[in-house]
């Protein structure tokens, strides 16, 4: 059976040796804590306060600036729109892209590039990530909300100013862009046009001279009168010649009538043309009162009446030309040869100026046609350049309403008077924090990464087998504790028989390092408070004594234990330096014990550490009943290594006996 299921004694170590849930974690960091927390307040104290100091010095105030940019919708009423929203969604994605286009790199980049100015101390090294980091760019519905922090009140609202003028910039370049663009080829277009119409006009001057194509067509038809006239009389005078060369003496009288006649004929036309001529002029005075000056009717009658004079004045012509033909048939005071000479040169005459009309007339056809194509040509440049200028208009008129809306500056950034926070108080409280948690945490890793003991409860995992029986804050126990400890002692349930040894033996021996002398002496007072013949012997071979004791006892010697009081004797180390734990064997070791125990009730050896002294464990092999004496000054690792000796060495079992606890420690009877 379980010696820690049988004990009722009324140290609380039960709770200890009893297995458990596993705990919470809160819990196990306050056990952690425990005996820390002082001097973790301290050092948080200190680290903590220096710590917000520096954050303090290292803060300073922070300037908040916000500028607003305003998006305007080309088309009016588009938020009213309940059966088609495609421009809302075109205007929306708009406003996006131009969001984006705000926090664009050749924005920042542009915007860089005028702060230095003003700000060179502060955008020395300023990149573009730092520029748009430092500034937050948010778009709420058809508006983009700039805003930023700066230690300097001027630099917050100098940034937002710099960003929103390089966007305006950049804005405005990529609009002309955009027209440039899609205005290139209209414009040289409408340049080579006004070219070729510059051209048409030199062509025109060249050919026409000071004379246009209404004038030239004028001289035209003068000119093929002219030609006409010349033909006739040149016709009249080849006749005249012929009939001369045929004939053998002066004209004839036929040939005289025929002239007559002729003659006749042409004045009666003329009559009746001068009779046209009065009726048209008496209607052109009648329509003169009924029309004004510049009506169709008055010129085409004006027309009828030069019609009339131009005819009249070819048959004023021709008779003239009969009046010289009859002069030049006329051979009465002539020779026929002289007449047919005067007849020919005039012929010739007459043949050379209709040679050089006809020439000139077809020179001015020539012009007249030239300028007819060069007119043609302008018009046609003239209807190709209103077409070109009508699409620029067009495209010009398009460029503006080329995106589906602009942006304006709603509010402009403004240098605030006021900070809006404060980096010193947060950096203070963010170093007071640290602080804290630096100790805390500090103190944290210390008890998880620890080697030490320092509480009872970290037995947990051997005190099933070797429970805890004492826990007190003293070096050496008290009195009453001893006394407790004694009848927990007494109370404990055989194991196994008992060999022929009257005497209780009960070792006490620390796990690390010393002895436990001290413990021993107060335990033996307790048995022999308790009217048991006790005996204390100090058998860890320390510094020898003065006088014999257990190292003679050993040997073999007779010693008498000295009496310190009522049944309680105590044998000292001895003063026998060839006596020391390594030369002592099982043997010599059972008969001093037996002939003690033979005379004594209760043996209480004092041994030293398991860890350090040979001895020890021999001892506790011969003992009843074992104490490991810990405190928290011992390391976990020994303690696992060596701790459950003392259940299996003593024919009884062992237990543990904890001293110099400290005052939170949960094994503690309060």
């Amino acid at each position: 059976m379980n010696a820690s299921a049988t004990l009722t004694s009324d140290f609380s170590y039960a709770e200890t040796a009893e297995p458990a849930a596993a705990p919470h974690p809160l819990t196990s960091l306050a056990r952690l804590m425990r005996g820390r927390w002082l001097l973790s307040a301290t050092v948080a104290a200190g680290l903590g306060g220096g710590l917000a100091a520096a954050g303090y010095l290292s803060g300073h105030p922070l300037f908040e600036s916000q500028a607003i940019l305003r998006l305007y919708p080309q088309e009016a009423n588009i938020l009213y729109r309940t059966n088609d929203d495609s421009v809302l969604k075109t205007f929306d994605s708009f406003a996006k892209a131009e969001t984006s286009t705000v926090a664009s790199h050749p924005v920042m980049s542009r915007a860089i590039e005028t702060l230095p100015a003003e700000f060179a101390h502060l955008t020395e090294n300023m990149t573009v990530g730092d520029l748009g980091g430092s500034i937050e760019i948010k778009r709420s519905d058809s508006l983009i909300v700039l805003t930023t922090k700066s230690k300097d009140s001027g630099f917050a609202s100098a940034k937002l100013t710099a960003v929103i003028n390089a966007y305006l910039a950049l804005q405005a370049e990529n609009e002309t862009q955009r027209s440039d663009v899609r205005l290139a080829e209209l414009l040289g277009r409408e340049t080579s046009l006004l070219a070729r119409r510059d051209e048409i006009r030199l062509q025109t001057l060249e050919v026409g001279g000071e004379f246009g194509i209404a004038a030239l067509a004028k001289a035209h038809v003068e000119k093929v009168t002219q030609i006409e006239s010349l033909a006739s009389r040149k016709a009249e005078v080849e006749a005249t010649l012929e009939a001369m060369k045929t004939a053998t003496g002066t004209s004839s009288a036929d040939m005289q009538d025929d002239e007559i006649m002729r003659a006749t004929l042409l004045d009666r036309a003329l009559a009746d043309l001068n009779f046209e001529r009065a009726k048209r002029e008496a209607e052109l005075s009648t329509l003169q009162t009924r029309y004004s000056e510049n009506s169709r009717a008055l010129r085409d009658k004006r027309e009828e009446l030069a019609v009339i004079d131009r005819a009249m004045a070819a048959r004023r012509e021709q008779i003239k030309v009969l009046g010289q033909t009859g002069a030049l048939t006329d051979t009465t005071n002539a020779t026929p040869e002289s007449s047919i000479a005067e007849i020919q040169a005039l012929l010739q005459k007459v043949t050379g100026q209709l040679d050089l009309a006809r020439q000139e007339a077809r020179d001015l056809n020539a012009k007249r046609a030239t300028l007819a194509s060069l007119e043609e040509d302008a018009e046609e440049n003239r209807a190709l350049l209103d077409e070109t200028r009508a699409a620029l208009e067009v495209i010009r008129l398009e460029a503006g309403r080329a995106l589906p809306g602009y942006s304006v500056v709603m509010s402009p950034a403004s240098t605030p008077t006021k900070p809006v926070a404060d980096s010193r108080k947060t950096n203070a409280a963010a170093g007071l924090g640290l602080g804290i948690f630096l100790a805390f945490a500090g103190a944290l890793v210390a008890g998880i990464a620890g080697r030490q003991l320092r509480h009872s409860d970290a037995l947990g995992r051997v005190a099933s087998r070797v429970p805890v029986m004492l826990v007190t804050k003293n070096t050496t126990p008290s009195a009453p504790e001893m006394d407790r400890l004694r009848n927990t002692i007494k109370l404990l349930p055989l194991r196994a028989p008992r060999r022929d040894i009257t005497a209780q033996i009960i070792a006490l021996a620390p796990i690390a390092k010393g002895t436990a002398t001290d413990s021993a002496q107060a335990l033996g007072a307790s048995f022999a408070r308790s009217g048991l013949k006790t005996l204390v012997i100090d058998s860890g071979f320390g510094v020898a004594s003065k006088s014999d004791g257990w190292r003679e006892a050993l040997v073999g010697r007779d010693v008498q234990p000295k009496p310190v009081g009522d049944n309680l004797f105590q044998m000292p180390n001895g003063r026998d330096p060839h006596v020391t734990c390594g030369t002592i064997g099982t043997a010599q070791l059972r008969r001093a014990l037996a002939k003690l125990a033979a005379v004594h009730d209760v043996i209480v050896l004092g041994c030293g550490s398991l860890e350090q002294t040979v001895s020890t464990e021999l001892v506790l092999g011969e003992s009843d009943f074992a104490l490991a004496c810990l405190t928290p000054a011992d390391a976990k690792a020994t303690l696992s290594a060596l701790i459950q000796r003392f259940d299996t060495l003593p024919r009884q079992g062992g237990a543990v006996l904890f001293t110099s606890a400290q005052s939170n420690d949960p094994g503690l009877t309060h």
